[in-house]
């Protein structure tokens, strides 16, 4: 019996389409995080995480169509661990940025300035007022108000995607068992 007998299609169109809902789960709470504050509490990893995660699953579409070799299933594999990789840095960021809400990579004058998607069609006065340069021991610098107001709307956006990474390990690694189960001749139902 060879290997395509012994990795049936079902593991991989299931494992498949897990793997396309919870990358749309990711993307769409990282862009609804996104959208209650753009610049705190985030490093937007859901959204290159999901470039990754994109290839992954439609890799895992097309094996099970269409190429069942091993070697496939090996380049998959590889997809697989890197998507397991990847999944454990957006919980390492979902578990720093839930307990760190105000943290801005941006720079000082653009982390004051941005907030919410909301807040670019109406609150350019109030940005203004807030984010003017002001001179602190001898330094020009930009207070940023995060620290006023966190965005704390942003948590359970967060422990979501935090959750849905986990599931994404879980779907790659039952993708690595059935390979090693299939490279070691045990069968599935054969």
């Amino acid at each position: 019996m060879g290997f395509k007998e012994r990795f049936p299609r079902w593991i991989t169109l299931v494992l498949a389409i897990v793997q396309l809902v919870l990358t749309a789960a990711i993307a769409g709470l990282e862009f609804g995080s996104v959208y209650y504050d753009v610049a705190h509490g985030t490093i937007w990893v859901g959204f290159w995480a999901a470039i990754i995660f994109f290839y992954t699953f439609l890799m895992m579409f097309i094996i099970t169509c269409c190429c069942r070799g091993r070697c496939c299933a090996t380049y998959i594999l590889i997809l697989n661990v890197l998507s397991a990789l990847v999944a454990a840095v957006i919980i390492y960021f979902d578990v720093y940025f839930q307990n760190n809400l105000c943290q801005c990579y941006l720079g000082t004058d653009l982390c004051c300035a941005l907030r919410g998607i909301s807040s670019f069609n109406s609150d350019y006065g109030t940005i203004a007022k807030n984010c003017t340069p002001v001179t602190v021991n001898g330094y020009q610098t930009v207070i940023d108000q995060c620290s006023s107001y966190p965005p704390t709307s942003k948590t359970p956006l967060l422990k979501g995607q935090l959750a849905c990474a986990a599931a994404m390990i879980v779907t790659c690694g039952l993708y690595v068992l059935a390979y090693t189960f299939a490279c070691l001749g045990i069968c599935f139902g054969h």
